[in-house]
């Protein structure tokens, strides 16, 4: 299939092709290219021959780029083509064959760069889970199976039931850094996941999944980076999208999980009294509250949330045809338009690790803003249970016992730490 429709544009526009791949490359190498001698590129040039053939222009054709092939043509930039535009290109892809393959191969020449990632993510449906569930009490005893099922729901809620291979890297080095033996379980789940459920339905995803993180044996050796409180805030500063600007202030103002952040709900921020609401209790965790400083709640009550909106305004229409078009894929717009952070998560990465990479020449994990947090608040002699507390660190039945009958303090006691002490980005 050609780039373009021959057929479908006059013959104007067909010499404007023709004129600009000569433009662009030369007369004597579009002469090479398409098969046609100079004399006779000329004689169209001219007008001499009024009526190029369309094979003609069909070869031509393929010396421009997508750009300059819509100007022509289209009389547009890139710009004035809508989401919904781009949905139903994606919808005609899947249900036309020809055009799927001529799309996808487009698409891999002018975009390749930036398909990397999003090309090796696998977004896991309910379908996959219930057939990983059957496979494994199929095959394992009673006990194992059960032990499988549940680390690999309670992985794919965390990872927001998407996976690439950079999410599932950085997921197990987090899990090892706090505890080695879930990670290792977790680990093991899902590679049996990928192996059983992702592998026979794209061989190659699976793969690159599978090979993109390994099974923890023992404490991880290496020494995280940990930025120190200028390095942060030149950081912060160099990032330029403002969801990703606004995703690492919270991190670094708070010290909470990377999960727990992208997790967040707007209504679970207390603007009036800064208080941000985890809502978080499972068997290893128990997050508390934390707080935005004053600067920071006006910030994202200023810049950020009408961006968000915007946003949510700008795609809400598109996701909604793309859930129709889809109705296995669990799309659920409510539950994106309630989260604080209603962007993918390797958008807000790319971004944030692009400033890493011009404020210092390399990149760190973004889980390392947690020990930034700790090791800043125990430079400023806060007591290690203060920051337990902020960052979710204390186990729920240990927190019972400590609330109980040794340690009461108040939300506006905490918050006293927190603004007094708390590293600040603005």
């Amino acid at each position: 299939m050609s780039r373009i429709n021959v057929n479908t544009i006059d013959d104007q526009k067909k010499l404007n092709v023709l004129k600009k791949a000569i433009e662009k490359h030369g007369l004597s190498y579009v002469s090479r290219f398409i098969g046609v001698d100079r004399s006779t590129l000329n004689r169209y040039l001219n007008g001499k021959i009024q009526r190029i053939p369309n094979d003609v222009v069909e070869k031509a054709s393929e010396l421009l780029t997508v750009d300059e092939l819509s100007d022509i043509i289209y009389g547009l930039r890139s710009t004035d083509v809508d989401p919904t535009t781009a949905i139903s290109v994606i919808i005609k892809a899947k249900k036309d064959e020809g055009f799927r393959n001529f799309f996808l191969t487009l698409l891999w020449q002018e975009l390749g760069d930036y398909l990397r990632e999003p090309s090796n993510s696998y977004l896991v449906t309910k379908e996959d889970v219930e057939l990983f569930e059957k496979l494994v009490r199929q095959e394992k005893s009673k006990k194992t199976a059960q032990e499988r099922i549940n680390y690999l729901m309670r992985a794919l809620a965390e990872l927001d039931y998407e996976l690439t291979p950079t999410k599932l890297k950085e997921y197990i080095l987090d899990l090892s850094e706090e505890s080695k033996g879930r990670a290792e379980h977790t680990a093991k789940a899902l590679k049996l996941f990928i192996k059983e459920v992702v592998k026979p339905k794209s061989p190659r995803i699976a793969r690159e999944l599978y090979e993109s993180f390994k099974i923890p044996k023992s404490k991880p050796k290496h020494k995280p980076f940990i930025p120190d409180i200028t390095i942060t805030k030149q950081i912060f500063n160099n990032i330029k999208d403002i969801g990703a600007k606004a995703f690492f202030l919270i991190l670094a103002e708070t010290g909470l999980r990377v999960g727990e952040v992208l997790s967040l709900k707007l209504d679970q921020i207390d603007f009036e009294h800064r208080i941000i609401r985890i809502n978080k209790i499972s068997e290893t965790k128990r997050a508390y509250i934390s707080f935005l400083h004053e600067s920071s709640a006006k910030w994202i009550k200023e810049v950020y949330l009408p961006y968000r909106e915007e946003f949510i305004r700008k795609y809400e229409s598109s996701l909604r045809k793309l859930a129709e078009a889809n109705p296995t894929q669990g799309i659920n717009i409510e539950e994106w338009k309630a989260k604080l952070f209603p962007f993918r998560e390797d958008s807000l990465r790319v971004e944030i690790k692009e400033a890493m990479r011009k404020v210092l020449g390399k990149e760190f994990r973004l889980y390392n803003m947690r020990a930034f947090f700790t090791s800043y608040m125990i430079k400023q002699k806060v007591p290690g249970t203060i920051v337990n507390l902020l960052q979710g660190r204390v186990p729920p039945q240990e927190f019972t016992v400590m609330e109980e009958n040794y340690f009461v303090i108040s939300e506006i006691e905490l918050r006293e730490w927190y603004d007094k002490y708390a590293p600040r980005l603005l």
